[in-house]
This record gives structure tokens, C-alpha cells and sequence, in this order.
């Protein structure tokens, strides 16, 4: 019985090796075939273009335009015309309180003008100058007849109800956003308090630094991009426009740089990515894909004639996307590099190649 198992356990075990010799052999051939096809790989033309030195910061978006409103007396919210987020225009009614006495006094105040215009007309014609017009009169009897007939008094008895009754009536100063309403028709609404803010939300500006290193990188008037942390995908354009002469305790420099947009997704108060860009001449730009390391060395693959090429390259800068290769080493403007497949790449390696059309620098 011993015998039977012992025979059946050699005969598994010469079955398991005849297998995966075969298997070593099919993966042999496999290889084989690879080599002498080849590895496929991607390439691209080295263009002639400035390196973009990029400068990331972050900043916080601010409104050129801003005012916080208050109503200059203590009375009952009677009418609330907006709400957070409405656009409103230059002059818009934007709340009222109660004002029904300062109405009647309002009233009466325009019944006194009027009465006081017929009683200077009585003196007027009291004095002989019935058919003279105002402009024609005398400056010193003029000002007598109307401070006799009571009509500068008045007249600042309008103005002082005009103004009390304004008072009671908030008003947009200028075009903009409503922002950071928090009371109720009905609250009591106190002049210490302030009732609401008004944003323009097209005169934007953004605040950011950079250090003190970094400084030769920007100038005033320099274009600059945006991007918002809330859509990594939208962008807006912006142009520095002022640039503080200061570098403070931890070695910053304050930026400032107006928003050219009439986009409303930007908000005061919101922070974003500032994006400046540099062009560098004299350089050659491959993508970041087409450098690998070889022996702790930085590789760059050319194609020449079917067969990878590599080239020991020096980096003198990097962006997000690009690196700027020392110009005068071994690759030259129009080479042919490698950007995919390259990883496993050896010199001289055979290599199916397929062109793609891809800018080098964005």
C-alpha cells in the first residue's frame, strides 16, 4: 500500500514539473517575440518655446466695493425688500421702519411751505414790488420780506422733516449684492447695529503674498490666473496692480492684483489659487513624463532610427506640467523624445513608436 502511494505521489510530481517547463517555455517565446518587436512606446517633437516659471500662491478674493449699512434711528422693521443674495441697484429701496408720525410731520412741514410762499407774496405786494420777480430784488429786501413772512423758517422745518423721515428708509448706495441680512420684519432695529452689507460683486481684488525670494518673479501689471478651490476646473484672469514696498516679519510681500470678471461664483471673502507665470528663454521643455532616472541620473530618451536613445540631462526648473532642460547638453530643439513607456526603457532598446500631437509647454 505504502509502495502504491509512494508511486503515485512521483508520478503528480514529474506531471507538475513537465507543466511548468512548458509554461516557462511558452513565456520564453512571449518574451522573445517582444523583444523583437519591440516596445511600444509614445513620442512627441521637442517645440522651440520659453519655459513658463510658475509661482503658486493663495489669496483671498476681496470686494473693491463694500459697505456696511445702518439705519441712522431706533425704530420697528416695518418692510424688508431684499433678502441675502439679491442684486440690487444704485438708489433701491432697501428697507424701511415704522414712520407714520414723521410722515404727518413730513405733511405738515410741506402745508407750512406753502403758506409761508403766500404770506411772502401778501408782503410783497405790500411793499410795491407785486410784479418784480425775486431775482430782480434787492438781496437785503428780499431776505427781509421772507424772514417776515416766515418762510425760511419754514423752509428749515421741511428740511428737518425731510431729513428725520429719510432716516427711516435704507437705501442701495450703489449697485451691488446684498449680504449678511439678519433681522425680521418686526425686530426692533437699533443704529448701533449694523442692518446689512453691500458688495459689488463685479470690482473684485485679490490678496496674497509671496516671499521675499520670489520678488523679481512679479511686477505691476502682470498677468495673473486664478483658480477657485470650490471649481479646480474655472479660471479667472487678474492684472497686479499693486505691489507693497514691505517685507514683513516672516519674510512676505503683500500682492495685491484687480479680477477681470464679470462672473458672480466669486465671492468677498473666498479663497483661491494664484497662478504667475514667467517666461524663460534659452531652455529646452520636455513634459515631466519624459524624464526617468538611470543610475540616480536624470534620463531624457530620444528616438533614433527604431531605437531608444538615452540622454543625461541637467534640470534647471519644473511647473506643474513642464521641466527646462539645460540648453547645450545632449538634446537638441526638434529631437524626437519618448513620454510613455519610457519607465523600463534601456539604451538602444528596439521601440514601436506612435507620434501624438501634444503641446509642450501650457
Amino acid at each position: 500500500m505504502k509502495k502504491i502511494s509512494l508511486y503515485i505521489f512521483i508520478v503528480v510530481l514529474l506531471f507538475s514539473c513537465q507543466k511548468e517547463k512548458k509554461k516557462q517555455a511558452e513565456d520564453d517565446i512571449l518574451t522573445a517575440t517582444s523583444i523583437s518587436n519591440g516596445v511600444n512606446v509614445s513620442t512627441i517633437t521637442i517645440q522651440n518655446q520659453p519655459f513658463q516659471i510658475q509661482l503658486i500662491a493663495n489669496g483671498i478674493v476681496e470686494a473693491v466695493q463694500k459697505s456696511e449699512l445702518r439705519f441712522k434711528t431706533n425704530e420697528q422693521l416695518v418692510r424688508l425688500n431684499v433678502s441675502n443674495g439679491d442684486l440690487v441697484t444704485k438708489g433701491q429701496e432697501i428697507a424701511s421702519l415704522e414712520n407714520s408720525l414723521l410722515a404727518n410731520n413730513l405733511e405738515k412741514a410741506t402745508i407750512d411751505v406753502a403758506k409761508a410762499k403766500n404770506k411772502f407774496i401778501e408782503e410783497k405786494i405790500n411793499y410795491g414790488l407785486a410784479n418784480v420777480s425775486e431775482k430782480d430784488m434787492k438781496p437785503a429786501v428780499l431776505k427781509s420780506l421772507k424772514i417776515k413772512s416766515g418762510y425760511f423758517e419754514a423752509e428749515n422745518a421741511l428740511a428737518n422733516a425731510q431729513l428725520l423721515y429719510k432716516q427711516t428708509i435704507l437705501k442701495a448706495p450703489f449697485d451691488g449684492v446684498i449680504a449678511n441680512v439678519k433681522v425680521k420684519e418686526g425686530f426692533y432695529v437699533s443704529a448701533s447695529e449694523v442692518f446689512c452689507t453691500i458688495i459689488n460683486p463685479t470690482k473684485l481684488e485679490v490678496v496674497f503674498s509671496i516671499l521675499e525670494s520670489e520678488y523679481s518673479f512679479v511686477k505691476k501689471g502682470q498677468k495673473i490666473t486664478l483658480q477657485s478651490f470650490s471649481n479646480v476646473e474655472k479660471t479667472f484672469k487678474g492684472i497686479i496692480s499693486q505691489i507693497n514696498p514691505l517685507v514683513d516679519e516672516n519674510g512676505l510681500i503683500e500682492i495685491k492684483a484687480s479680477i477681470n470678471t464679470k462672473d458672480l461664483s466669486l465671492f468677498d471673502g473666498m479663497h483661491v489659487k494664484v497662478l504667475i507665470n514667467k517666461p524663460i528663454k534659452d531652455v529646452i521643455v520636455v513634459p515631466k513624463e519624459a524624464l526617468v532616472l538611470r543610475s540616480n541620473r536624470k534620463v531624457v530618451f530620444t528616438l533614433e532610427n527604431g531605437l531608444a536613445k538615452w540622454n543625461y540631462v541637467t534640470e534647471l526648473y519644473e511647473n506643474s506640467t513642464h521641466y527646462a532642460i539645460k540648453k547645450g547638453e545632449n538634446l537638441k530643439k526638434t529631437d524626437t523624445i519618448i513620454v510613455s513607456g519610457n519607465m523600463n526603457l534601456s539604451h538602444d532598446a528596439k521601440v514601436n513608436a506612435a507620434f501624438i500631437n501634444k503641446k509642450q509647454n501650457k
